[in-house]
């Protein structure tokens, strides 16, 4: 696969993550947060649309690739012997791409709660904590004024850690670089089940860094063999697989406080989605990129603010749906409006997330690209 069909086939898969969290917290308001008096119909709904969160360990896979891949491209062209990594520019490119537009939802999500609600219902001290990405360390501060923003927290964790996780694979190799990784995640998770934290905080442990490290460095395994460092089995590609691995971490949602097996569950469905990613991008395209495919091309182009903005959007319409469940001709005929009000909202998010895009995140985008030598940013992630 070409470089540029192989970005386009990311894009995709990003658009299809973004939609899928998108649709998970329109679930969340319609039959948890502002629910109809009478109860939500079609409770099986809720639980398919919470599915939807399954889009964050997705991206937490695809960003490992997107980070890793450039390197692996150098390591694969340099001579024996690690290449020298330029991390001030790469550190300072990640900085402009995605914390300028990280503030800019911020400021968005705070100008909108004021405007339904008055006075912000968030404390300052939340504010600032998840202004300098902190926010997932105390249960004071985890939600902050955009809940979703806390993947993005382990987000800059895992960047932070990927000069290892680069050293690793350069010295060691790629799969014995995933095995210690997976034995410092496992190791962790399992620690996690002895309650070794305070009241309170424990929840938070799980969504630390090393909880979830190994579901991005299975990105950058993926990275190594799409630049031909490394070979993968012939059964990484196929769709019967990913389906088989998901399935598996689905069927353990049922019992994920049991035995503790929530400590592989999402292990598990990283596996899933590294599967899947060797799929997408080993399968040939027979023609030109279908309509579905051009259009969740073009939503993954605009991911990132679309995964900004979502939330702070839906939560400025709950106040309105809180208001319409009550009225006596939605509870006399069973109207599904909280359902209802909430897909509504779904076109305003999309079109907001494209304008967040265009005005704010692409001009950042241009910044991180000419960060050092002007050198083009190949996937920016």
């Amino acid at each position: 696969m070409s470089a540029g069909a192989r970005l386009e086939r990311i894009d995709q898969l990003r658009g299809i993550a973004a939609l899928a969290v998108v649709v998970c917290h329109l679930g969340v308001s319609a039959y948890k947060d502002v629910p109809n008096l009478g109860g939500e119909p079609w409770p099986w709904l809720g639980l398919v649309l919470g599915f939807g969160y399954l889009g964050v360990p997705f991206f937490f896979v695809i960003s490992g690739f997107c980070i890793h891949l450039p390197q692996a491209r150098a390591l694969a062209l340099a001579p024996p012997g690690a290449p020298r990594v330029e991390w001030q520019r790469f550190f300072a490119r990640r900085f402009w791409r995605l914390y300028p537009p990280y503030l800019g939802a911020m400021a968005v999500a705070l100008v909108l709660l004021s405007l339904v609600r008055g006075v912000p219902q968030v404390p300052w001290r939340a504010v600032a904590a998840q202004a300098f990405l902190v926010h997932t360390l105390h249960p004071a501060t985890f939600d902050g004024v955009n809940p979703p923003a806390w993947s993005l927290a382990v987000e800059a964790q895992l960047y932070l850690a990927y000069p290892l996780v680069f050293w690793l694979i350069a010295r060691r190799g790629a799969i014995r670089a995933l095995a210690i990784i997976v034995a410092v995640t496992m190791g962790y998770r399992l620690a996690l089940n002895f309650e070794p934290f305070p009241t309170g905080f424990g929840g938070l442990a799980w969504e630390f860094f090393l909880a979830r490290w190994f579901e991005w460095t299975l990105g950058a395994v993926v990275a190594e063999w799409a630049v031909g460092r490394i070979a993968l089995p012939r059964a990484a590609f196929q769709p019967w697989l990913a389906a088989l691995v998901l399935g598996a971490g689905v069927l353990l949602e049922w019992h994920r406080w049991h035995y503790g097996l929530y400590t592989i569950m999402e292990p598990i469905y990283g596996v899933g989605f590294a599967l899947v990613l060797c799929v997408a991008l080993a399968r040939k395209r027979p023609g030109a990129t279908s309509v579905m495919g051009r259009y969740f091309t073009a939503v993954g182009l605009y991911s990132y603010s679309l995964y900004l903005l979502h939330r702070p959007i839906q939560l400025a319409a709950e106040p309105l749906v809180s208001q319409v469940v009550t009225w006596p001709s939605v509870v006399e005929h069973g109207l599904p409006s909280s359902l209802l009000i909430m897909v509504a909202t779904t076109p305003v998010v999309l079109w907001a997330s494209r304008l967040f895009y265009r005005y704010c995140e692409a001009p950042c985008v241009l910044r991180a690209q000419s960060v050092g030598r002007g050198a083009r940013d190949p996937h920016p992630s």
